[in-house]
């Protein structure tokens, strides 16, 4: 059997390793998501567990609809979800809520408390563990190959330029499943060194065991890429140097450690459902039932459809807009793309078959890759099936991603001047869709050139609005319930992500120190390189400020108000208001009746379809160059909106409020159509400057 020898444990080789888990962890930290339905159940069972030691969320499940009842129409409430990400973030979750104890005792506001808490339990339990494996990753190639400087590299072309980046920041269970996986395999990978002791072995091998059981705790299907990986360690055993009885010793280690990794599956089941195999899912294969269409062909939704389908659901899964994982296209003047990086992938896995002393690993992604696409493309009968969902990319395949950086070093390695390029283009759309918002619920034709591109040069970042144990949903920053950091200090959106490339560049360049010892000077190619991709990331968007900027003067709408319900004579007071965002229902401007008219211009960053919406009490009227857009004169309390189309540039714009008796209110919000809605934002607003003609 071919061995790969250790070298020696250095001081650098250690930093390399504690910066690699610093830089990927403190950026997935940089972001906060929020939550939605798929994260909230999960949340909510976690809740219940630490809170009120039940696995029901009879008392949370309004914060998703991703529930089955069991019985059905009698029973309990529980997530139509494996119920390992519960296991896996009770613990942080418990000690967040224990340290925010006195604070919350103090007066820390409800809504507040349990966006911090979904937050800590998300950086600790799926963004420290993603880090990890990128580590246990790293370990593996730059034994395989004797190249820290580029193993490195391909370690964060991978844990940045594909879905595992958006996917370290959620707390969705694909990536833990992945993390645990690849952490499993550096495990028996190890065992692949004679010079390890008994002890270690032993270690090692229940370790690995444990994982890979736990991992169907998390994800069903993960089942399959633990077969492949037993596969890959009786191998392992079978030319292991000791005696039969060791060997089955061996064997019996990680069994028994798969099993314990695989019993809080079981005990759960037979807990809450009194059968140790039950899957929710079932609960959907009954006619009728909600997503019958998909669960009640086949088993659980998988049944193979014949060779023409599969085709279609691969070319769907990696090469068709908008969710391929490897799609790229080339326009004039822009490159829009998913995860392109991952082509060279495939001559990476070439030579891994090719070389013997790869082959092994290579033949295990090779299974890995078969037997999950298998599945996964014989599941469901659509896109929304195969990829999760409109995603920002098909997040069913996640488990596989830490698996392939094997086969993509080996690729980059020999096409360096294509890894490059791309891994640039993949680096930088995935950090646009962890910038902005990865759960793409609107079907774009087109998700980097539609949402990604457009947010990100205008600065709109951090789109996400549902909340977590909040009917209200109230805002956790001026538009969204997600955050960067700078968004919370009220830093504007051009200038978010420049706290970070200015992080991304300390740490590369320490990193290609590290790795790279022929590096004499500071200024060289690499390190040029590294200056002029960050630099334009955050320069991009605030050049693109500057560019679009009004004339200085005052943002807002100009203000007149007046003394009778029907705007007429002088005004009582002429001002500029920052925005269209009034409760008047404690204190009035000015006794009832009264009335106030705004007029200027608003300023569409880009041509699309915006949704406006008019709430007012008593009533008002909304008007968009010149034409009645939303009426809401006799909808007293009650929302109305309407959807227009405007170009990209200044619309004039007029608001006419008017108050009849008692206390008032007045809001107008925008959409832009695939986005959250927000208060029309005043860095949006121009006032007007000449008196407008009345008339209503």
């Amino acid at each position: 059997m071919g061995t790969f020898r250790f070298r020696p444990k250095t001081f650098g080789a250690r930093h390399i390793e504690i910066l690699l888990f610093v830089l990927l962890w403190t950026t997935y930290a940089y972001f906060y998501q929020s939550t939605g339905t798929n994260e909230a159940v999960r949340f909510d069972q976690i809740r219940a567990l630490v809170q009120d030691h039940t696995l029901t969320i009879d008392k949370y499940c309004f914060n998703s609809p991703d529930l089955i009842r069991y019985p059905p129409n009698t029973g309990h409430i529980y997530p139509n979800k494996a119920p390992g990400m519960t296991f896996l973030g009770s613990i942080p979750f418990a000690l967040v809520c224990i340290t925010l104890a006195p604070f919350r005792a103090a007066g820390l506001p409800e809504w507040i408390y349990w966006h911090v808490v979904a937050y800590a339990t998300t950086v600790f339990a799926v963004s420290s563990l993603s880090a990890l494996a990128a580590v246990a990753t790293y370990r593996v190639l730059s034994r395989m190959a004797n190249d820290s400087y580029f193993a490195a590299i391909t370690v964060l072309a991978m844990w940045l330029g594909t879905l595992v980046f958006p996917y370290s920041t959620l707390f969705f269970s694909h990536l833990p499943t992945g993390s645990l996986l690849v952490i499993a395999f550096y495990l028996l990978f190890e065992l692949r060194d004679r010079s390890g002791t008994n002890s270690s072995r032993v270690v090692r091998v229940s370790l690995a065991g444990v994982l890979i059981g736990f991992t169907v705790a998390i994800e069903y299907q993960a089942v399959l890429l633990g077969v492949v990986l037993g596969f890959y360690f009786l191998w392992i055993t079978l030319r292991i140097q000791s005696s039969p009885r060791e060997k089955l010793r061996v064997l019996g280690l990680f069994v028994l450690g798969f099993v314990a990794g695989a019993s809080p599956l079981i005990l759960y089941n037979l807990n809450a459902f009194g059968n140790a195999f039950y899957i929710p899912y079932e609960s959907y294969a009954k006619p009728g039932a909600s997503f019958y269409s998909t669960y009640g062909r086949g088993w659980l939704g998988w049944q193979w459809s014949g060779l023409s389908n599969f085709l279609q659901a691969l070319l769907s899964l990696f090469i068709y807009r908008p969710s391929g994982l490897f799609y790229v296209v080339v326009g004039r003047w822009h490159i829009y793309a998913c995860n392109p990086v991952l082509w060279l992938c495939l001559p990476g896995l070439a030579i891994m078959l090719w070389r013997r002393t790869l082959r092994p690993e290579g033949l295990l992604v090779g299974g890995l890759l078969v037997v999950y696409l298998a599945f996964i493309a014989n599941y469901g009968t659509s896109i929304y099936d195969w990829g999760g969902g409109l995603y920002l990319g098909p997040r069913h395949l996640i488990p596989l991603l830490p698996f392939l950086a094997l086969p993509l070093y080996f690729g980059a390695h020999k096409l360096r001047w294509v890894f490059y390029p791309l891994a640039a283009i993949s680096v930088f759309y995935m950090l646009l869709g962890t910038a902005t918002e990865p759960r793409i619920a609107f079907p774009f034709g087109d998700i980097t050139r539609d949402l990604l591109l457009p947010d990100y040069l205008t600065g709109h970042l951090a789109e996400n609005t549902a909340s977590l144990f909040d009917p209200a949903q109230r805002s956790l920053t001026s538009d969204s319930t997600a955050a960067n950091l700078p968004k919370l200090l009220r830093v504007p959106g051009h200038y978010q992500l420049l706290p970070l490339m200015i992080f991304w560049t300390i740490g590369g360049v320490t990193l290609r120190f590290l790795t790279d010892q022929k590096q004499q000077k500071f200024w060289d190619v690499g390190n040029v390189a590294l200056f002029l991709f960050a630099g334009s990331i955050a320069a991009a968007p605030i050049v693109h400020y500057a560019l679009m900027a009004q004339p200085s003067g005052p943002h807002g709408l100009l203000a007149k108000y007046y003394r009778n319900a029907t705007w007429q004579g002088e005004p009582a007071d002429v001002r500029i208001d920052r925005a269209i965002d009034f409760d008047w229902s404690k204190r009035q401007p000015y006794p009832a009746p009264f009335s106030v008219e705004w007029t200027g211009k608003v300023i569409a960053d880009r041509e699309g379809f915006y949704m406006f919406t008019l709430a007012a009490d008593d009533g008002a009227l909304l008007e968009v160059d010149g034409k009645p857009v939303v009426d809401a004169r006799y909808a007293l309390f009650r929302e109305r909106e309407q959807t227009i189309s405007l170009s990209h540039g200044l619309h004039s714009i007029r608001v006419r409020y008017f108050n009849l008796m008692f206390g008032g209110s007045v809001k107008l919000w925008w959409t832009l159509l695939g986005r959250p809605r927000q208060i029309l934002p005043n860095e949006n607003l121009v006032p007007e400057t000449t008196p407008v003609p009345a008339g209503f």
